[in-house]
């Protein structure tokens, strides 16, 4: 391995994402400093506890000191009479972590991604689709992000042996994972937290997603098809061409690799399509699209009154359509225990890998309830009402669609500073899904425009991990990147500002 391979992959390894952390406290101490000079606001609410749009009335203030500082991130985790705990979000964020540390460990999604890669390696186009499909998947249904150098290191040796470039990896990996992050159809990370911060269930707006999944999805893959075969055509047209030789040397095509599933394997692989297949299922909001759908009601019904089921089962089952995050980290750890048996490991190694799953996202789900605690000190310190009056004076007049737009482009630029999922949303929606109804616009649809604007950020803003370690681990300069991606994004956006016109006008 040559000097600058070394250096490359070290740069990856090095690369560390802003402290969210220190970002998510200095903004509740801002937020403290201004319950000091904003003044106190209410709002009239209807019977569901919403605002209602122009009866804004001042009130007294109330200031918050160090003290509401400090406490504010352990009401967000815990809760109080008016603003819910964020402990049943940690908790499936934790939960989620074993679910794929324990899928990880079967070796068996890595496996199924080579052996996909391998079948087609002979036809670019249908490779190029089928990995770019296969990441946009990895990101609706779980945010996948840090982990993208990974895949970017299984897939450059094909893609280098086609006769592209590892730029064409790069793009499968950050724009299929991104794009998958843009719809996030069942993404706890992303849809679960900014729906439950936003007060709607996860299922709201999953059909508008969906659609976006299949609809940008498939203009990505033509977006790299067609670079591919510029490449192809004229590999001296490529960014990365003068190191094309050095590259080869790097990333060699393995040979004679055993690909084999085993039949534990696809089993455990079998789980894991069956556990997000239930888990959209369980959130899809089925009475909200047809009041006549009753038949997962009518299930929980029927087993309550047959006696040998309601022991069996028990009575408290909640049906499918009225999901949430406790149901969700039931499912995931059922599906860990599951797999683990599967694969037959004893119940104290199955146990451990459980444990490791969850470590590794405790950071991340420490994020939520200190991101939470910026909604915290800004209602406790009474000036929510008097911000989002000052939002719904500005941006309230304007109409549905020249709203969107403007929010699309607001959060935007927000995400890439803090292109944290999880605080983004507990950081802004909040916010953002009361002043969408003062606009009249759908509070779904801001949990779109917030997806949207994350999954376009971290295409290409410096704080994306995935961006920072694809682009070092192929000795690719970021400015390089930037102007190979940043026509790619602008297209995106626009593309956005059509589908949330369209969202608004039906």
């Amino acid at each position: 391995m040559s000097k600058d391979s070394k250096e490359g992959k070290a740069q990856a390894s090095r690369f560390k994402m802003p402290n969210t952390y220190v970002i998510l406290f200095a903004i509740i101490a801002f937020i403290a400093v201004l319950t000091w000079f904003i003044p106190g606001g209410s709002y009239e609410l209807n019977e569901a506890g919403e605002a209602i749009a122009g009866t804004y009335h001042a009130v007294e203030s109330n200031p918050q000191g160090l003290w509401d500082v400090l406490m504010a991130p352990v009401i967000g985790m815990l809760g109080s009479k008016t603003i819910s705990g964020a402990i049943a979000i940690s908790l499936t964020i934790l939960l989620f972590g074993s679910f794929l540390e324990m899928m990880d460990r079967t070796g068996a999604l890595k496996t199924a991604i080579k052996l996909v890669t391998a079948k087609n390696q002979r036809n670019m186009h249908m490779l190029i689709a089928i990995l770019t499909i296969i990441m946009a998947f990895f990101g609706t249904l779980e945010g996948a992000y840090e982990e993208g150098i990974v895949y970017f290191l299984m897939f450059v040796p094909v893609i280098l042996a086609l006769g592209l470039d590892t730029v064409v990896a790069i793009m499968i990996v950050v724009l299929g994972t991104q794009i998958g992050c843009l719809s996030s159809v069942v993404n706890p990370f992303a849809t679960g937290i900014a729906s439950g911060i936003a007060g709607i269930s996860a299922g709201e707006g999953m059909l508008a997603r969906m659609v976006m999944f299949v609809l940008f999805t498939g203009i990505v893959i033509v977006i790299i098809c067609r670079y591919a075969d510029m490449v192809k055509a004229h590999p001296e047209r490529s960014v990365q061409h003068f190191r094309r030789q050095d590259d080869l040397r790097e990333f060699p095509v393995a040979q004679d690799e055993d690909l084999a599933l085993s039949g534990r394997q696809k089993a455990a692989l079998g789980v894991f399509v069956a556990t997000f297949a239930i888990m959209i299922v369980g959130l899809i909001p089925w009475t909200s699209l047809n009041e006549g759908w009753t038949f997962f009601d009518d299930l929980v019904t029927l087993i309550g009154a047959t006696p040998v089921l309601r022991q069996a089962l028990g009575v408290d089952i909640t049906p499918f359509g009225s999901w949430y995050f406790p149901e969700l980290s039931m499912l995931v750890m059922a599906a860990t225990l599951v797999i683990g048996a599967v694969m037959r490991y004893d119940i104290d190694s199955t146990i451990d890998t459980l444990l490791k799953g969850a470590a590794g996202l405790v950071s991340t789900a420490f994020v939520v309830p200190l991101a939470r605690g910026i909604q915290v000190v800004m209602d406790q310190g009474q000036i929510t009402p008097s911000i989002l009056h000052a939002f719904e004076s500005a941006l309230a007049s304007l109409p549905p669609v020249a709203f969107v737009i403007v929010a699309l482009a607001c959060y935007f630029l927000i995400a890439c500073l803090i292109p944290s999922s999880t605080g983004l949303a507990a950081a802004t929606m909040g916010i953002m899904g009361s002043l969408s109804q003062f606009a009249g616009v759908e509070v779904y649809i801001m949990v779109i425009i917030y997806l949207m604007a994350l999954g376009l950020a971290k295409m290409i803003t410096p704080c994306s991990i995935v961006v920072m370690t694809c682009t070092a681990s192929a000795h690719m300069s970021y400015a390089d990147w930037v102007r190979k991606a940043a026509p790619i994004v602008a297209l995106l956006f626009a593309c956005c500002c059509v589908f949330l016109c369209v969202l608004v006008l039906i």
